[in-house]
């Protein structure tokens, strides 16, 4: 009992504790374009489109996958991808979901002149968001174009989606019109993999040899569209990282009551389709920011019954997940997300003081962070290997542990939330000390040769083990480079397990 109310009170000091998305060094800014060089033009069944060939690598930017989702079609499905006339510029960036509703398109990232009928390996990038900012082409000081990828003959699929009040909205009078409902960012992620599996064979991919890749907000989208009906058979590997496993998706009737509360705020009454219709005229700032995170009423995943219709341990406890190939990991401070102090530790009473610090040391400011960072992220990540694995599924555990050197004074207690995606990607290179470019060769070695076999491998340097139940060997990804580690953080994981159950 000390220890579950600890962990709740802990934890929600901590999700108030302020704004807080990991900003990205030396003033990042993801690129507007595509790099220039050659013309590279590709015709698919909706038009021509004219890219850009750059140092072995096709670029073809902003395909739209869905029709732009404003107007009437605001917090509705995604429709079938548009067609055009002519030829598409294909080199300029799309705009983000952030910023502008009419954002639906991903990018294509390919090694040059990949032919129909290669059959070159696919990875499907769903960027990390709070559900509220960001990108598929760079965010948080990496790109994710996939350059790196495409060198090493991976095809990488970018993919944006609607965010904040756009993408994770409930009302009753959105409820009671046709088709799934409320989780329109979900929807467009898995829109987005239907139109790989119809478009990507034009490019040189393999439509039987997608893997989905995400971040935070972007991997909680894949892990439940492991268990989701709704995406099965659209990608045939995944991994996660920043995955938080353990959260729960808003009930529908709470979500829905937010909902009519934001629309009363703002002159809309009523739950019928007038109510509908006015909701849909209305700007989206008219419903208020989104809050920081973590707070309640923000945009989050809700519980609708039929895109999420089961919590994911719920679903990988029941078997009901998609038996593919799984990586999984997380940062060494994840709490970074978060923020939270050694006051707020100090806040508590002596009791539950002492019940965390017993485990994780006695600097009030560390044990904090290392206890976010291991309920929120380390032990779900440790939950999520068991079960696969004894569900008879291939699984592979990482942990993030690596700080540069010219960030080490600013992170002392660790790798932060989003800082791993710079390394996976290897991009910008200039971004890099030379020091740090091994780890983030091997990190992106492993994940391509993944996406290309199923398996890290050994391509890293060090072989990855499959993880299994006795040894729960994974890779940390440290100050060592990669190394394999039996039952890492155990004492930790176990204490925040206990209280999880």
């Amino acid at each position: 009992m000390i220890v579950r109310s600890l962990a709740a009170a802990v934890l929600s000091f901590s999700l108030l504790a302020g704004p807080a998305l990991a900003q990205a060094p030396g003033g990042y800014q993801p690129p507007a374009a595509a790099p220039a060089g050659a013309p590279a033009t590709l015709t698919i069944g909706q038009g021509v489109l004219k890219g850009s060939r750059a140092e072995g690598v096709d670029y073809f930017y902003a395909i739209p996958f869905a029709p732009a989702p404003v107007g009437d079609l605001r917090w509705r499905p995604p429709g079938a991808a548009p067609a055009w006339t002519g030829e598409r510029d294909a080199t300029e960036a799309p705009p983000s979901c952030q910023s502008n509703e009419d954002c639906l398109y991903l990018n294509v990232v390919r090694p040059a002149g990949a032919k129909r009928g290669a059959r070159l390996p696919v990875i499907v990038w769903i960027h990390g968001s709070a559900f509220r900012v960001g990108q598929a082409i760079g965010a948080f000081g990496a790109d994710t174009e996939g350059t790196e990828f495409a060198k090493k003959g991976v095809i990488v699929v970018g993919v944006n989606h609607r965010l904040g009040r756009a993408g994770w909205f409930a009302h009753p009078a959105l409820t009671k019109e046709p088709g799934l409902t409320a989780n329109y960012g979900n929807m467009d992620q898995i829109a987005a993999l239907k139109w790989v599996q119809a478009n990507i064979a034009a490019f040189g991919g393999d439509p039987r040899n997608v893997t989905a890749v995400g971040e935070s907000a972007g991997a909680m989208g894949i892990l439940n569209m492991m268990i989701s009906p709704e995406a099965k058979g659209l990608f045939q590997r995944a991994v996660v990282e920043s995955g938080f496993a353990r959260t729960t998706p808003t009930p529908l009737a709470d979500a829905e009551a937010t909902g009519v509360k934001l629309a009363e705020a703002a002159g809309v009454t009523g739950d019928g389709p007038e109510a509908a219709a006015a909701l849909r005229k209305l700007p989206l700032s008219a419903l208020g920011g989104a809050g920081r995170i973590g707070a309640p009423g923000g945009p989050f995943p809700v519980m609708d019954g039929r895109l999420y219709a089961e919590t994911v341990i719920q679903g990988f406890t029941a078997g009901h997940e998609a038996k593919i190939p799984l990586i999984i990991g997380g940062n060494s401070h994840e709490a970074s997300l978060v923020r939270p102090t050694a006051a707020m530790l100090a806040a508590q009473p002596a009791e539950r003081q002492a019940a965390l610090m017993t485990v994780f040391g006695d600097d009030k400011g560390k044990a904090i962070n290392d206890f976010v960072t291991v309920q929120s992220i380390t032990e779900p990540d440790r939950a999520i290997a068991r079960l696969h694995a004894r569900n008879g599924a291939p699984m592979w555990l990482y942990y993030f542990s690596y700080v540069p050197a010219a960030e080490a004074a600013r992170k002392p207690y660790g790798a932060a939330h989003v800082d791993e995606v710079r390394f996976v990607f290897g991009q910008p290179r200039a971004s890099f000390a030379g020091e740090d470019l091994p780890l983030s060769d091997a990190m992106n070695r492993y994940w391509a040769n993944f996406a290309r076999t199923g398996r890290p491998g050994a391509v890293g340097g060090v072989a990855w083990p499959k993880f299994d139940l006795a040894r729960e060997a994974q890779i940390e990804f440290g100050a060592e480079g990669p190394k394999v580690r039996e039952h890492l953080l155990k004492d930790w994981r176990d204490f925040v397990e206990a209280q999880a159950k």
